[in-house]
């Protein structure tokens, strides 16, 4: 599949989803953008950047990534933290890890709590995400009945990855290849990495999964030593989940065919 390909297809998946799908792709023979700019509820593909932000302070001598955190208010959703007895406190970096590779919820506030939202949303508009905030916690209720909300777009999400580029000069080459490591070991890949062969070693994906009720995102890197993919694609508005996460595994299918040069047809 060459680049002209792969953006027809893209555009012939989101136009013909049921829910609303934004993609914004970077391939090395140009840009693929589809409602690239709309501000979407973000839930949890916003752990990338806070590990990014936190990563960046670590880097300036700010904070330590060995620091012990007291685990007191474990929330629930996704992750294992609020689910285990006789946790009291972990490492900054572990937290870190957690809060990317089994999207832990509980690890990702630990990480905001000793960053500080402050200095994230700082490191945001360092990377020029300005369309993506974060205003609260993760499972803050009562943030949230009060309009807090964290938010972003699908370029935004391409611009954080981008950070983890040799060229960038973000983070140390230290902190981008603990994330690209922390991302290339994800747990949850039913969404864009579905569909990657099991025993192909060449081919590497690294991801951060979102989910909420009629919400599914995903970004990614696909990279397998000759082509290079950042990719970000945020989905709303699904009457049943499970329609989006088919959606964005079709939409992997055919990065992974591109990267792999595979000509066959993509319905094959």
């Amino acid at each position: 599949m060459n680049y002209i390909q792969l953006k027809e297809e893209l555009d012939r998946i989101a136009n013909n989803a049921v829910g609303d799908v934004s993609i914004y792709a970077t391939t090395p023979e140009g840009v693929i953008a589809i409602r690239e700019d709309e501000v979407k509820r973000s839930a949890s593909i916003l752990k990338v950047p806070v590990a990014m932000a936190c990563l960046a302070a670590a880097d300036r001598g700010e904070i330590d990534l060995d620091t012990l955190l007291k685990i007191e208010e474990p929330v629930g959703g996704s992750g294992v933290l609020a689910y285990l007895s006789g946790m009291e406190q972990m490492t900054l970096r572990n937290a870190l890890t957690l809060s990317v590779i089994v999207s832990d919820n509980t690890a990702a506030n630990l990480v905001i709590e000793h960053v500080g939202i402050e200095r994230i949303q700082n490191f945001f508009k360092h990377v020029g995400a300005t369309h993506s905030q974060l205003t609260r916690k993760f499972m803050d209720h009562d943030a949230l009945a009060q309009g807090l909300e964290n938010v972003a777009t699908a370029r935004d999400m391409v611009r954080f990855l981008a950070c983890l580029d040799p060229s960038s000069e973000i983070l140390s080459l230290t902190s981008k290849q603990q994330l690209k490591t922390i991302m290339r070991d994800q747990q949850l890949i039913d969404k864009l990495p579905a569909f990657q062969p099991i025993f192909e070693e060449t081919l590497i994906i690294g991801n951060k999964t979102g989910t909420l009720p009629g919400v599914e995102h995903d970004i990614a890197y696909f990279e397998n030593g000759e082509k290079h993919v950042d990719i970000a694609v945020l989905t709303t508005n699904w009457e049943y989940n499970h329609d989006g996460q088919q959606t964005l595994a079709q939409i992997g299918k055919a990065i992974i065919q591109y990267i792999q040069g595979d000509l066959k047809s993509i319905n094959a």
